[in-house]
């Protein structure tokens, strides 16, 4: 039951991506008589990039073959054409099951799909499922939804009749709450987290484009409960802190390194950005996550190096390390209760989250893959009228990337050519001089076996 009400709780702060039937008339009719409104429902995957503030309007088609409508193999090219709007955008319709909704999805975007809908194989609400990554979805960028089992077999009934045309559009919206000129974005993290970790590295140079009055950031740590724990919280454990209040997996297992050591980072991240909302700049707490991120991994991640850490970013350790112990109850971590980690756990169950590391934006969940520009183009999208922070990012975007150009790749060619020349030349000069030792050594055998002839015949 508790499970369900985060589960509601997330979705009901999901980015507002809708699904509705373009054409043709008859069929958007008998979608309207079964929902009793135009919108089919849907729910939005948690991987792929979503074109906030943007929508698709698009043919549907289905796998040639019936035994490809899961999308679980390899798919034969279709023939995507005659859009309704211009735009080639096509969507593929699939059949949920088989397989993980990623292999769905990447195999309709091997072949050219501009999205994908995926129709439930069981009747529920489809509201209430979560498309989670399966762990490979880092090469998709196309979005996709699963609408409910009723209204997928509609749509593929009318795509694979026997009557004519076989022509059905869709258009996908991909609305971001945009209340002011003002966006507020919570991150959900763990600071061992590795995606979270290439995350910040990759967001925090974005971040800094924004000032305070324009965007407001806050960071959140997902924190675990001890399950062997005494339920009086009187446990030293290991990989908890405050009798098992508060806890990380154990990141390396029978290694050196304890969950513990996750928890009081989390713990000195949340100084370090309680200190900066007190001096009013977030930077920061981006500088620092970006310097730890960087250079306390595995070993390393320790209070050690993020001391060093501080003090490359002008952070005095001393004041963080007083924040951190005033912000337990008493003098003794491993068992005493803290404020700063209680109020993360209450903030946790009431928001419903329940992947990470995730993103919040204008109380709506950010769905797609968690990388740097995908992230700066939604909250982008929750602007009114965009700072010249996302201008920036735009223009850095289309900015020419770092990398050979065209003289230099010249020389590099005329160089490597002449590198060639010269290994043919002693090449060829090795071989020569190979072969007339060879040469040699063939004729000596042969005048000296002619000598020896030639003396045997004298005897």
């Amino acid at each position: 039951a508790i499970l369900k009400m985060l589960v509601q709780l997330l979705l009901l702060g999901v980015a507002s991506a809708k699904v509705y039937l373009y054409g043709p008339a008859d069929l958007k009719q008998r979608i309207e008589d079964e929902y009793r409104t135009d919108e089919i429902p849907s729910s939005l995957a948690n991987f792929g990039n979503p074109p906030y503030n943007k929508v698709i309007l698009g043919r549907v088609f289905v796998p040639d073959l019936d035994e490809h409508k899961q999308a679980c193999n390899n798919l034969n090219p279709i023939n995507f054409n005659f859009d309704p709007d211009g735009i080639n955008t096509p969507i593929l319709l699939v059949q949920r099951g088989g397989c993980s909704f990623v292999v769905k999805v990447r195999n309709a975007q091997n072949i050219g799909a501009s999205a994908v809908v995926i129709y439930d194989d069981r009747q529920e609400n489809v509201e209430n499922v979560v498309m989670i990554d399966d762990g490979t979805a880092g090469n998709i960028f196309i979005p996709s939804f699963l609408i409910p089992k009723k209204a997928g077999e509609l749509i593929h009934e009318e795509l694979t009749s026997t009557r004519e045309p076989h022509y059905v559009a869709m258009t996908l919206t991909f609305e971001m709450n945009r209340p002011d000129n003002r966006v507020e974005y919570e991150l959900w993290l763990s600071s061992d987290h590795q995606l979270a970790r290439q995350f910040l590295q990759e967001f925090a140079p974005m971040a800094r484009l924004f000032d305070d009055e324009s965007a407001k950031m806050t960071p959140n740590y997902v924190l675990w409960y001890c399950g062997t724990c005494s339920p009086e919280y009187t446990t030293d454990h290991p990989d908890c802190v405050s009798g098992g209040r508060y806890c990380a997996p154990d990141p390396d297992y029978w290694g050196p390194r304890t969950g513990r050591e996750i928890v009081m980072e989390d713990l000195r991240q949340l100084c370090i950005y309680k200190q900066t909302r007190d001096e009013e700049d977030e930077n920061i707490w981006w500088d620092y996550v970006e310097v730890f991120s960087k250079s306390c991994v595995d070993r390393d991640f320790n209070k050690e190096c993020s001391e060093k850490a501080m003090k490359k970013v002008d952070i005095d350790p001393n004041q963080i390390d007083k924040c951190v112990r005033d912000s337990f109850d008493g003098p003794d971590e491993k068992l005493d209760d803290n404020w700063l980690l209680r109020a993360q756990r209450d903030k946790l169950l009431s928001s419903g989250v329940i992947f990470y590391p995730s993103i919040i934006i204008n109380n709506q969940t950010f769905r797609g893959d968690l990388e740097a520009p995908e992230v700066m183009e939604a909250i982008c999208a929750g602007f009114r009228e965009k700072p010249e922070a996302c201008f920036s990012h735009e223009e850095e975007d289309l900015r020419p990337r770092s990398g050979i150009g065209a003289g230099t790749l010249l020389l590099i060619i005329f160089f490597s050519m002449v590198l060639l020349a010269a290994i043919l030349y002693f090449y060829r000069y090795w071989v020569r001089k190979e072969m007339n030792q060879e040469m040699r050594s063939q004729v000596n055998s042969a005048v000296s076996q002619y000598i020896a002839l030639t003396e045997q015949s004298r005897d």
